[in-house]
């Protein structure tokens, strides 16, 4: 579970490899305005320069590409969220204020939700879950029973500020689409009709 600090350690986020080549996933708010990203992969107190491939507010996705000794990595497989049903276990990692590899468990609390980006459009087909997620959380992984990420954690739902049991993941299928489309060509072609 790599963590990052992003514009000179001005803001921490959460991400997980997905391949042996070094890529990353995370929320694109967590790098958002980064002048810099260094992530710190697994136990290791050094940490390694990211490259961003490329981000998509509107899915809140971003993809890294650190140059690290593969040994090093250790990519999380990757799920599938469609499969998942309401009061499925679950488990999200992350660094909650800055408390790097938090491993909180809960359950699906919910399908199908709607969030909105960072750039206003809305994300859908969003897991809901109870499953503790603060600030430091973001871009971290959402893993099924199994160990296979389903899921990005990206958004709480609040009124103190801190985790109310209402958190919510970018689904896992959203996020691969995302991925594929900024390794070919760094950006993410969408339609959209631009009435409301």
């Amino acid at each position: 579970d790599p963590f990052g600090q992003c514009g000179g350690g001005t803001a921490t986020g959460s991400g997980f490899v997905i391949d042996d080549d070094g890529h990353i996933l995370t929320n694109a708010h967590v790098v958002e305005g980064a002048s810099q990203i260094e992530v710190k992969i697994g136990d290791s107190e050094e940490s390694v320069q990211a490259e961003l491939v490329g981000t998509d507010p509107s899915s809140d996705v971003a993809l890294l590409d650190v140059d690290a000794d593969a040994d090093s990595l250790n990519p999380l497989p990757l799920g599938q969220a469609r499969s998942l049903q309401v009061g499925d276990s679950v488990v999200a990692i992350g660094n909650p204020f800055g408390l790097d590899r938090t491993v909180t468990s809960g359950i699906v609390s919910a399908l199908q939700r709607e969030i909105q980006a960072p750039n206003g459009f809305s994300i859908s087909n969003v897991i809901q879950t109870d499953a503790a997620i603060n600030p430091g959380n973001s871009g971290g992984p959402l893993l099924d029973a199994s160990g296979a990420v389903i899921g990005i954690n990206s958004q709480i739902a609040t009124q103190s500020g801190g985790n109310e049991g209402v958190g919510f993941a970018v689904p896992i299928e959203t996020a691969r689409e995302v991925a594929e489309q900024l390794l070919d060509d760094g950006t993410v072609e969408r339609a959209y009709l631009g009435i409301n």
